[in-house]
């Protein structure tokens, strides 16, 4: 914690400057982006307010502002994993179009560097954040968002944080489009096999798999579900548990790619034939997708839309900090490829 403590004590933030100098959050933030000009006695209390806590950074001028580069920051869980290293690249370059630089951090999944990576941003000055995390809260992200410095969170929306603008994939839609297409084929026995419980994008596919299924007239109660991490290495380990069941499936519902590929790899490890033993449809479209064989059945994230609709809600945020917190989210679209059959007799 070493890291999140010295980030902390290093830079007051905007919400202290505010209070110290009797002025709304908002007013901090335009002034010191060369957004606002004050009265001088405003100014002055803003100002002492700043040298009072060491608050280092000077006010940027509206000249300055328009000729130099902003710098954002984007956290995401994993650059290895396939679905956040196109998040990453997607958002360099929607940033970049808009004049911007990008400092990436990455997570590595764990709950400690969530907190000081974001603490460490703020500490670096970036004007605003673009946060994807695999967790359903960050208190860090929470007083940043306070502080009054732009933050727009992607793919995976937080509970108990601040209003902040949100950016989501119909991930309800996307799982109902999924299930009913196995259903529509003629299975009735389809496995679930999701990400962490405690997330709010794996309760929404969660939602649309179990009412796919009631509307398709099969028993949600009686098939297999399993819940573990977004990783290769957790749907090889499924596929055998998957075999094991009582009502061993005939298709099943992956709840990302990464899970999808993993039981790919254990079909393949324990001679399990894809579709003509066992149908498999995945989500996300990430280019893996589309390499392996039989080509996987999936459902497309529009990951650059996300990326440009994210850098816009930033920007906007940046320009404008009182402007009212939006939620947008992103449609998606069943892609049909070889990985998914009719059942065999």
């Amino acid at each position: 914690m070493a890291l999140r403590n010295a980030a902390v004590d290093r830079r007051p933030s905007l919400h202290d400057i505010a209070d110290t100098a009797d002025v709304a959050v908002s007013t901090v933030s335009r002034y010191l982006n060369g957004q606002l000009t004050l009265k001088p006695d405003t100014e002055s209390r803003v100002l002492q307010a700043m040298e009072t806590l060491g608050y280092s950074r000077s006010p940027r001028s509206a000249k300055g502002r328009a000729t130099r580069p902003s710098v954002i920051g984007l956290v995401v869980p994993q650059i290895g994993n396939t679905y956040f290293a196109r998040i990453a690249e997607a958002v360099v370059s929607a940033a970049e179009a808009q004049g911007l630089a990008v400092i990436i951090v990455s997570t590595l999944n764990h709950s400690r560097k969530q907190l000081e990576y974001v603490d460490l941003l703020a500490s670096k000055d970036v004007e605003g954040i673009i946060y994807a995390g695999n967790y359903a809260s960050n208190r860090a992200l929470s007083a940043v968002i306070e502080s009054g410095t732009a933050v727009v969170v992607i793919d995976e929306a937080l509970e108990d944080a601040p209003p902040v603008d949100t950016v989501l994939v119909d991930d309800y839609a996307g799982a109902y489009q999924a299930v009913a297409h196995l259903a529509s084929l003629g299975h009735e026995r389809i496995a679930l096999v999701t990400g962490p419980a405690g997330l709010n994008s794996v309760s929404e596919r969660t939602r649309g798999y179990t009412d796919a299924l009631i509307r398709a007239g099969i028993d949600p109660e009686k098939q297999t579900k399993l819940s573990g991490a977004f990783s290769e290495d957790f749907g090889v380990g499924a596929l055998s548990h998957l075999l094991a069941s009582p009502a061993s499936p005939t298709a099943v519902f992956a709840a990302s790619d990464t899970i999808a590929l993993g039981i790919m790899t254990g079909a393949k490890n324990l001679g399990v034939k894809i579709p003509g033993d066992l149908s498999l449809v995945g989500f996300d479209d990430t280019p893996g997708a589309g390499y392996v064989s039989p080509r996987l059945t999936t459902v497309r994230t529009p990951v650059d839309k996300m990326a440009s609709t994210a850098i816009t809600m930033l920007v906007e945020r940046m320009d404008n900090p009182d402007r009212p917190v939006s939620t947008a989210v992103t449609a998606v679209a069943l892609v049909v490829g070889d990985s998914s059959a009719a059942p065999s007799a």
